[in-house]
């Protein structure tokens, strides 16, 4: 059973992507693991840093003149910053309240504070997952930002440069590198972060908590009902697991590795007739 906070964030999944507020839904992502969180308290700090912003470049700013003064701003008034390498993999730099509250955070993060104060001056931004790094671009123009590198104005040799560092060969750049994704992606690339976090620390409950919530935004994708199916059988959870490796291949088309889903499928099978 749900609690109210999973109901809500449930809830918001189930939304078009033109409903969501991208805020809230990260906030609600945050409340797992900060019970206590306030999610109004964060979406007014984030109006009120936005009117801060507004109150200071007047209205009749133009796009560049907008761009400018939220990189100023966000990264040199209020001292926003990337993570460090060292510190890339704290948990605390996916989860919104904690980046707002510590000025630190990892790509995506960064992208929606940038994006959410961007909105709220009138500055039209999304969100784009380039290959290997979360960046941002505007709606209607050509200007493409990353907020991790302090709002750097990334031009095609830049983006070409990155591709050939992500890749370790020179790739050539793709429109689809640079499209825009809705805010259900975001989130559920913001729980993708955590889930391999949680992995990785062997917090096992945590992560599946994670992998749920992303069938919740993107239930027709087949790999995170397979990654589902084994952290379910990491908890012992045989039943949920089974019902991940059956969707994963009801969903895919000829997986590589049908042959060792279609054998944890017996194993399962067989594990819980016995339980039985």
């Amino acid at each position: 059973m749900k609690n109210a906070d999973e109901d809500a964030l449930f809830e918001l999944a189930q939304l078009e992507n033109d409903q969501i507020d991208l805020a809230k839904g990260a906030l609600l992502i945050a409340k797992d693991a900060y019970a206590d969180l306030d999610i109004e308290v964060y979406l007014q700090r984030l109006n009120q840093m936005a009117e801060e912003l507004q109150a200071e470049m007047g209205r009749e700013a133009d796009t560049s003149d907008q761009i400018n003064h939220l990189n100023r701003y966000l990264f040199e008034a209020q001292g926003f910053a990337g993570s460090s390498q060292a510190h890339y993999y704290d948990a605390r730099n996916s989860y919104l309240n904690e980046v707002l509250e510590r000025k630190i955070g990892i790509p995506i993060t960064l992208s929606i504070v940038y994006m959410e104060i961007g909105k709220r001056i009138g500055l039209p931004l999304v969100g784009v997952g380039f290959p290997g790094h979360f960046i941002v671009k505007h709606k209607d123009l050509e200007a493409v930002i990353d907020p991790f590198e302090g709002g750097q104005i990334l031009s095609d040799e830049d983006l070409s440069d990155r591709l050939t560092q992500i890749f370790r060969e020179s790739v050539p750049m793709h429109p689809r590198f640079l499209q825009a994704v809705t805010n259900k992606e975001i989130l559920a690339r913001m729980l993708r972060n955590l889930k391999q976090i949680y992995f990785r620390e062997e917090e096992y409950e945590k992560a599946v908590r994670a992998a749920e919530r992303i069938t919740w935004l993107d239930p027709q994708a087949a790999q995170d009902y397979r990654d589902l199916g084994y952290l379910y059988y990491q908890v012992n959870a045989y039943a949920k697991s089974l019902a991940s490796f059956n969707t994963y291949l009801r969903l895919s088309d000829d997986p590589p590795d049908r042959e060792e889903i279609a054998r944890n499928i017996r194993i399962l099978t067989q594990q819980i007739a016995n339980l039985n």
